[in-house]
């Protein structure tokens, strides 16, 4: 199931071309935050995506990284 998780969790950031935030995702995906988060987490440890902290409001921001991040 987690696998899938990931699949489903990275082609939705793909298909963005920019950053969103970590809320805006889970209400995206209809998924919890914490849930989300560690799904988010796996894929920056596999190197698939980039997380952000930013320091004004606490929010997390996601991109996805794809081939054009690498040419």
């Amino acid at each position: 199931m987690l696998g899938r998780r990931k699949d489903i969790v990275y082609k939705t950031l793909a298909t963005k071309k920019k950053a969103t935030s970590l809320q805006k995702l889970s209400s995206e995906l209809e998924t919890p935050m914490h849930t989300l988060l560690q799904t988010v987490k796996k894929l920056e440890s596999d190197g698939l995506v980039e997380v952000y902290y930013g320091k004004e409001k606490a929010s997390i921001m996601v991109r996805a990284k794809t081939l054009e991040d690498y040419v």
